[in-house]
């Protein structure tokens, strides 16, 4: 069973198939506190990108503009430190992904990144990198971003509590910004 909170601050319950109805309402009950506060973020994420304002055409053309030059600079220098190879960045404009790595060696990254404090760029950089020697999420992969950037956890944590605020500057972006 899982439960999901939309940017529209609807909340999707998803049981399998033949769950009593008694089941999932318990299930809902026990994770009351967690959905109103991850409304609360929703709202909270919403002011700050309302307050922010709206990203432009052309202040995504910007954005993208800057993100291919200073995100290879970054995996540039982290590749280098860690002794990891990659083959190929890609930069998109991406609605729910900061970074992902493919099993051929490709790094893609959100142009978003750039608008974030220079850390918050770096760790996302690391954590792709480190997905060149561990594809999964387990105990060494976590170690080896720790042994190359020690302050990752407080960084993902900034990234989950605040990139929300982002990808809503980019809601009505067309199709044609994407990707």
């Amino acid at each position: 069973m899982s439960i999901h909170i939309g940017s529209d601050k609807q909340v999707v319950v998803k049981v399998p198939v033949g769950t009593p109805d008694s089941v999932s309402i318990a299930f809902i009950k026990e994770k009351r506190t967690w959905i109103l506060k991850q409304i609360e973020k929703v709202e909270r994420q919403a002011e700050l990108a309302r307050e922010m304002g709206a990203l432009s055409a052309d202040d995504i053309k910007e954005i993208r503009k800057k993100a291919k030059v200073l995100i290879p600079q970054r995996v540039a220098y982290y590749a280098e430190l860690s002794g990891i190879s990659y083959n190929r960045i890609f930069i998109r404009l991406q609605k729910s992904r900061w970074g992902s790595c493919s099993r051929e060696g490709n790094l893609n990254f959100n142009c978003l990144l750039v608008l974030m404090p220079l850390e918050i760029l770096d760790s996302v950089v690391v954590h792709e990198l480190c997905h060149r020697r561990h594809m999964d999420h387990s105990k060494a992969f976590y170690a080896e971003v720790l042994s190359i950037f020690p302050d990752y956890k407080r960084c993902d944590k900034w990234l989950k509590q605040n990139g929300g605020v982002y990808f809503k500057r980019i809601e009505n972006a067309g199709e044609q910004f994407l990707g």
